[in-house]
């Protein structure tokens, strides 16, 4: 059985991964898990080249994302991820972004989806790791991502968003990072706050496609703020949610 360490890479903040605040943006923490991620999974043998071998395909389903500090432009960070034990269809990883000096900027969770490319159904991840030995890896987040329910009120802004040729990954499907993106679009510059605490939940629930259209539907309480977004026919594409991170 192989033992399983946490996986770390260094990345200095672009510019171009700054936004109008300065600071790291939403879609950038995103890039940066993404990345790691799929480095991780190329190192323990279940990543791309797995994957496309055995005409599989690995879908990011829901995430955590817990922000306890924006870092800056040409600040030096440190990605931390790892392989937790799966969950029923999902399989589970960890990450923790931390500052050159180690301290931790932001933690977050993710849930996968392994799917066979001819159905397009999720097979369990279970026999992948069952060779692997995950113990003592830690928890970055106490919980997992969450499933983000609807909302039966009404909303409070309505927008729509035609997903484009630049919004595409490959395979060919509207990439995670730029519903975050449309996510934030749904705010003014001055409803963005650069202070942490911040606690954020996305569901990635039906791809879209090029061409498509997608209706993004806000909603606000006291406590957070969400967004859904659903495809021509109705089809919930994704939902995400945002709130102050309780200590």
């Amino acid at each position: 059985m192989k033992q399983v360490s946490r996986y770390t890479t260094e990345h200095t903040v672009m510019y171009s991964e700054t936004d109008a605040r300065g600071v790291l943006s939403l879609p950038s923490f995103f890039a940066l898990f993404q990345e790691a991620a799929l480095l991780n999974a190329e190192e323990l043998e279940f990543g791309e080249t797995y994957s496309k071998q055995e005409n599989l395909m690995w879908v990011l389903s829901r995430l955590l994302l817990e922000i306890d500090t924006f870092p800056k432009h040409r600040d030096q960070l440190k990605v931390s991820t790892w392989p937790k034990q799966p969950q029923g269809p999902f399989a589970i990883r960890d990450y923790i972004l931390e500052s050159e000096e180690g301290t931790v900027c932001a933690r977050a969770t993710s849930s996968w989806l392994l799917l066979k490319l001819d159905t397009m159904r999720p097979i369990r991840p279970q026999t992948i790791f069952a060779d692997l030995s995950l113990d003592g890896l830690g928890l970055a987040v106490g919980e997992t991502a969450p499933k983000i329910s609807e909302i039966d009120n009404d909303s409070t802004q309505e927008m729509e968003v035609t997903a484009r040729y630049s919004d595409l990954d490959q395979n060919n499907h509207v990439n995670n990072t730029r519903y975050v993106r449309w996510f934030l679009d749904c705010y003014t510059p001055e409803e963005i706050t650069i202070s942490g605490k911040l606690h954020f939940a996305i569901n990635y629930l039906q791809a879209a496609s090029y061409g498509d259209k997608v209706l993004l539907r806000r909603y606000d309480t006291e406590s957070d703020s969400s967004v859904y977004g659903y495809l021509e026919d109705g089809t919930p594409s994704f939902s995400a949610r945002i709130g102050r991170k309780s200590d």
